[in-house]
């Protein structure tokens, strides 16, 4: 068989195209294969923006201490009476108080924390929506070291392929039966694919650095990717999808902003309550010597309202997030049904490939080697045959990348974890028999 060019067909070729010998080695030969719940697992436990993500909980838990700190009394020291005229001349006149100033703050503390707090509740729900982007996007990437896998595999398989072509035509160049040209291009597609295998070896180890980096690794701790795709024969019914969309954390997110808005809300109306000051203490009068006591409170007349306009900003924001919530549940329904029905069409392009398209182009494949050997064909109608079923396996190979990508995205959008039960991306070893009998046709 003669190779032709495919890294121009191939550029994400998923897991699922890999040859069973490759499975098989991840989990034998190669000293470290590492498992999509592995993967996430270290991701979740050590990626870098979610550790960051940490002190900004922190910032918040001093925010809450420092909200339900209370005024400190205050010691006021007064002198009157002094440094005047006449009998007021030096101090022998004067009066001198020495008095504690508190303020009472009538509830405004409670209405801070309250506040503080479900600030807290929000970066919660915040920091829930980023460990789920992160095991998304850890998914993304080692299906990404996957498909890189089975693409060397594959071009190592070309390499022998166009060895095997090269030897071919050498034979029927020295049986004068193929011109010298054809001894030329075999030797040339034998080239184009060496170089397909270096630049892929280039791109697995770029997908490996780029999957390590979500948990911090400067340098890998893996050898390989191991598993294999296990997409859905058939589809379970939208609704039950649709239905599991309040599990998504951006919509729980919203239920954490209501209680700050309302928090928020409540610290508006508190200023209606301005704090009092009291103030107790003892006089000294210098002109006899005699002492007397103090006492005094500070009220803030309210006869102009000026915090009306922080009420109605507070109130507005928290009836605007019932509307934001509604809207985006309605947004994430609509996304949740194109991805479905594009799922749908991946695995319904699949089942037609499989079932009907690829046996017909590997009989007639078949049937011009056949042909070819025998001197009935030349070669432009082998290279023919061997090109449409390249291109029909190119197009099972990206329908499977296209299920895989839009399952994951579905995962995302209802709120599972890929790879979890719940999930609809399922990554295991189970598939290696059948990827293995695949590339073997």
């Amino acid at each position: 068989m003669v190779l032709i060019r495919m890294r121009w067909l191939l550029p994400c070729i998923p897991l699922f195209c890999a040859s069973g010998a490759t499975l098989a080695q991840a989990g034998s030969s190669m000293t470290d294969a590492l498992t999509l719940h592995a993967a996430i697992a270290r991701s979740a436990a050590a990626n870098p923006e979610l550790k960051a993500f940490e002190y900004v909980l922190s910032a918040q838990d001093g925010r809450t201490l420092q909200a339900g700190l209370k005024p400190n009394p205050e010691l006021v020291l007064d002198l009157e009476d002094a440094l005047g005229t006449g009998e007021r001349r030096g101090f022998s006149g004067a009066l001198t108080t020495i008095a504690l100033r508190q303020q009472f703050e009538r509830g405004a503390a409670d209405s801070r924390v309250a506040a503080a707090r479900a600030g807290r509740g929000t970066l919660d729900a915040e920091l829930h929506e980023k460990r789920l982007e992160v095991s998304v996007e850890t998914a993304r990437r080692f299906a990404l070291v996957l498909a890189n896998q089975a693409r060397l595999q594959l071009m190592q398989e070309a390499i022998n392929l166009a060895k095997q072509a090269l030897a071919a035509v050498q034979v029927r160049v020295q049986a004068a039966k193929a011109p010298e040209a054809e001894l030329a291009r075999a030797a040339a597609q034998l080239a184009r694919a060496e170089l397909d295998y270096e630049d892929t070896e280039h791109e697995l180890l770029t997908a490996k650095h780029q999957l390590a980096s979500l948990w911090g690794a400067s340098q890998l701790d893996f050898d390989s990717a191991a598993g294999g795709m296990t997409y859905l024969a058939k589809l379970a019914p939208f609704t039950q999808y649709s239905a599991r969309i309040k599990a998504n954390p951006s919509v729980q997110k919203f239920s954490s902003e209501f209680a700050l808005r309302e928090a928020e809300l409540r610290l508006a109306e508190q200023r209606r309550k301005p704090a009092w000051e009291l103030t107790a203490g003892v006089r000294r009068f210098e002109h006899g010597s005699d002492f007397a006591g103090v006492i005094g409170i500070s009220i803030p007349l309210t006869w102009n309202d000026h915090g009306q306009g922080q009420r109605a900003t507070a109130q507005a924001s928290l009836e605007k997030v019932d509307a934001d919530r509604q809207a985006s549940e309605v947004q994430l329904v609509a996304h949740l049904f194109a991805l479905y029905q594009e799922l749908g069409h991946a695995l319904h392009v699949l089942k037609k490939l499989d079932a009907d398209v690829l046996p017909r182009m590997r009989d007639a494949l078949k049937q011009t080697e056949y042909a070819y050997a025998r001197g009935r064909y030349g070669y432009l109608e082998l290279l023919g045959a061997q090109r449409e079923l390249l291109e029909i396996r190119v197009a099972k190979i990206q329908a499977e990348a296209d299920a895989l990508r839009y399952a994951i995205e579905i995962d995302r959008v209802i709120g599972a974890v890929p790879g979890t039960p719940e999930a609809i991306t399922q990554i295991r070893l189970a598939q290696a028999t059948r990827q293995t009998n695949e590339m073997q046709k």
